[in-house]
């Protein structure tokens, strides 16, 4: 993984020169695809879209003519080696389905679109560029956790398979054969071999948000139980952290929360519209918040509404007091070390003293409306 993160990078950095025809690349997009959709290669190890192009080998790119460097045509050259493999690699994807399905893989991500065209940022795409849209978004999200976390990629052993169908019955025979899960709109497989599978459909997901809202959420679950020591603390009483997390990168890229990880009776939950930090301020203002002793006693799927709120809250304020202190929590989770130990040994306080110092500055820097 980390020859093919050089790679990219080599392939996405500019090269010495100030050749015109190239501006210093060293390469040109491949004449067979519209340059807009060769630049999109640029993000990704490989796409099951252009691998077959005879020009530019499935990299998008050739060697500019015009400056001849080294650089780049051995940069190009390698990927070009490397997108054989990587197709063998994938075909089990095709194989498990039983037709040919549309994929990327990126540095930590195997992605398989299975949506026709989308409209993103008030443009209808197509389905190659959405994509590699998607492809990049969770990239960001993988970057966004290292720098949170003070941590690097090494910390990840696999990449995170993320599946998007159009149809329920693709989604369902994916969820069954990839995440080996019946569940009925989406499906994770958490451990060494991170799984995510939705159906997207629009009478669930009406806008581009609403689907990269709710990848986000869930992505982000895959990728905390996948960092070294692998274990999800979503089923080891560490619910409130792990959804907690999901929600607290819901409301950084968006300002709202609505995914949610509880039993399948309730499909329409909902927390003031998404505003978690309204509601939470509300709760705690009233004394109405639900004691941190009780919260941090359920796994993720038993959390309640108003226990997924304060989550994302008792997220907040630790992540504001070190990122680096809440990766030393969650590892301490992960050893099933209790909460109030954890805590005391990530940041030097226990429950009671928590909750305490969450309250007032809930009441400090919360909004009120």
């Amino acid at each position: 993984m980390q020859f093919l993160l050089a790679l990219l990078l080599a392939l996405c950095a500019p090269f010495a020169g100030d050749c015109m025809k190239c501006h210093g690349t060293g390469k040109l997009p491949c004449p067979k695809h519209p340059a807009a959709e060769a630049v999109l290669e640029e993000s990704v190890l490989y796409c099951s879209v252009i691998e077959g192009c005879a020009v530019c080998g499935g990299t998008g790119f050739i060697g500019c003519d015009g400056c001849h460097s080294t650089e780049a045509r051995a940069a190009l050259d390698a990927k070009r080696a490397n997108i054989p493999k990587v197709k063998a690699e994938l075909a089990t994807i095709d194989e498990t389905m039983g037709r040919a399905l549309r994929k990327t893989e990126s540095a930590h991500f195997v992605f398989t679109w299975d949506m026709d065209k989308q409209k993103i940022d008030n443009r209808l795409v197509s389905a190659h560029e959405a994509m590699h849209v998607y492809t990049s978004r969770m990239e960001r999200l993988f970057g966004d956790i290292c720098t949170t976390f003070g941590i690097t990629e090494k910390e990840f052993q696999d990449r995170c398979w993320i599946f998007v169908w159009a149809l329920p019955q693709d989604y369902e025979q994916g969820a069954l054969k990839f995440c080996q899960s019946t569940a009925k709109t989406s499906a994770k497989l958490m451990g060494i071999h991170p799984r995510y599978s939705i159906c997207a459909q629009k009478k669930d997901f009406r806008t581009d948000e609403q689907l990269h809202r709710n990848l986000v959420h869930h992505v982000t679950h895959l990728l905390l139980g996948h960092e070294h020591p692998i274990a999800w603390i979503g089923s080891l009483k560490g619910g409130w952290a792990d959804e907690g997390l999901a929600h607290w990168f819901e409301d950084r890229y968006f300002g709202i929360c609505d995914n949610f990880c509880m039993q399948e009776d309730n499909p329409n939950a909902s927390f003031e519209n998404g505003k978690f930090r309204l509601g939470v301020r509300k709760l705690v203002a009233k004394d109405d918040a639900p004691p941190i002793a009780e919260t941090t006693q359920h796994n993720v799927d038993t959390l309640t509404l108003p226990m997924n709120a304060t989550s994302f809250s008792y997220v907040d304020y630790l992540i504001g007091l070190g990122g680096e202190k809440f990766d030393k929590l969650v590892r301490q989770l992960k050893a099933k070390v209790p909460t109030s130990d954890a805590l005391k040994a990530a940041y030097g306080f226990g429950l009671l003293e928590m909750e305490t110092r969450w309250k007032a500055w809930v009441l400090q820097t919360y909004p009120t409306r």
